[in-house]
C-alpha cells in the first residue's frame, strides 16, 4: 500500500488525521463554500483556490467540488480585481491632475 493510497484511506475514514506530521483534513464544500464568501482578502483567495486546484489534481476532490468552488471563488476575484483596478485608476488620475497643476503654475 503507497502513502497515497493510505492519506485516501484515512480521509475517507476520518475528518483530520495525523500522518508523518501533516494534518490530512476532509474537504468540507459548505465550509469551504463559507470562507471564500466570507473572505475580502485576494491573497487568502488565491491561497484558498490553490488548495482546491491542488486537492482536484490530486483526485482527492471531484469535478462536481471543483467547478462548485470555481462558482464562488472565481466573481469574488474578480470583483477584487476590478476594485483594485479601480483604485490603481484613481490614484494615477490623482497623481496626473497633481502633474498638470503643477506644470501650469
Amino acid at each position: 500500500m503507497t502513502r497515497v493510497e493510505l492519506a485516501r484511506i484515512l480521509r475517507r475514514e476520518a475528518p483530520a488525521y495525523q500522518l508523518e506530521g501533516t494534518t490530512i483534513e476532509a474537504f468540507d464544500l459548505l465550509e469551504y463554500q463559507k470562507r471564500a464568501r466570507e473572505t475580502c482578502c485576494p491573497k487568502t483567495l488565491f491561497q484558498l483556490w490553490e488548495d482546491v486546484c491542488r486537492r482536484y489534481d490530486q483526485h482527492e476532490i471531484g469535478e462536481y467540488q471543483f467547478e462548485e468552488m470555481k462558482a464562488v471563488i472565481w466573481p469574488n476575484l474578480t470583483a477584487l480585481a476590478s476594485l483594485r483596478r479601480a483604485i490603481n485608476n484613481t490614484d494615477t488620475d490623482v497623481r496626473q491632475s497633481k502633474e498638470n497643476q503643477r506644470k501650469r503654475a
